[in-house]
């Protein structure tokens, strides 16, 4: 005998950043397949041992073997939700389950919706002397990177960059993205045609919802890029 978990979640309860697109006009199949998607960019693993599915207006999760229940709590805490648990955990005949999903094509995203928000230090690139160096918010949209500085150094005789203010960046503007260093701290690399952008971690770590994880921002970068597919 096998052990099963499962939780049940509104489409509406789900983030623009696990599902890209509105959640408030995600049907269930819709909200399924972003589900999926999010689960294989973040934790591929994971995501091939759950089985996704929709049930009437609700995403189904479940999960079996002999410790589901913990497989639900990381989907849970990787999808960004505050109350959905997992309902109890039953004993269950593995021959009892068939898994059908149904795919729905995604709509293309008409608002512009934040998905990722970072403090960072930003590195001039090729070449940072002390000076170029500054800290900031870096923002993630479906549309674009934008970063601002907490402070503007002035370029002048005596120092200083004119790199240092605030960047937007269209993604459609965006050729590579990968990870980088400067000196021994890891960065989230930026190629346009025009310019390179290099984004660090910050000396201090902030607030737990900004928390700059590089890998994270690449892949979320890379898929949007890519088209969302």
């Amino acid at each position: 005998m096998a052990y099963m978990a499962e939780m049940r979640v509104l489409p509406s309860r789900l983030s623009f950043k696990v599902l890209q697109l509105d959640p408030s006009v995600a049907s269930a199949a819709q909200a399924v397949r972003g589900v999926r998607g999010y689960l294989e960019r973040r934790r591929a693993g994971l995501a091939q041992a759950l089985e996704v599915e929709a049930e009437g207006a609700e995403v189904v999760i479940r999960a079996r073997g002999e410790a589901p229940d913990e497989m639900i709590r990381e989907a849970h805490e990787l999808l960004g939700l505050a109350d959905a648990a997992p309902s109890q955990e039953i004993e269950v005949d593995p021959a009892e389950f068939a898994v059908e999903v149904t795919e729905a094509a995604s709509p293309e995203p008409q608002l512009e919706h934040e998905i990722l928000k970072s403090k960072v230090r930003h590195f001039a690139y090729p070449v940072c002397e002390w000076f170029d160096v500054s800290t900031g918010l870096l923002v993630l949209s479906n549309q674009r990177i934008i970063y601002e500085p907490e402070a503007v150094i002035m370029a002048d005789d005596h120092g200083g960059s004119a790199d240092a203010g605030v960047h937007v960046i269209p993604l459609a503007e965006v050729r590579r993205v990968y990870r980088g260093e400067w000196w021994d701290v890891p960065c989230l690399m930026v190629e346009t045609a025009g310019r390179t952008y290099r984004y660090g971690w910050p000396a201090e770590r902030g607030e737990p919802e900004t928390v700059f994880e590089v890998d994270e921002w690449i892949a979320e970068i890379r898929f949007l890029i890519q088209g969302g597919s």
